[in-house]
């Protein structure tokens, strides 16, 4: 049971990130903010590894 809520945390994590990096895209992109552009970047870059990581990690019998 732990595992099935530690996972459902770890994709809520993930689902927040990649909501977080377009609304940082969104709001640079309309507001000419490059800093904002920058973060949802860096957003996005942090949902890839932790989301490649969270998928390719080794099954333990």
């Amino acid at each position: 049971m732990q595992s099935i809520t530690r996972k459902a945390l770890k994709w809520s994590a993930l689902f927040i990130l990649i909501c977080l990096s377009l609304t940082c895209y969104a709001m640079g992109n309309a507001s000419g903010a490059i800093i904002l552009v920058a973060l949802g970047f860096v957003l996005e870059g942090v949902f890839w590894l932790f989301g490649h990581k969270l998928l390719t990690r080794k099954k333990i019998p």
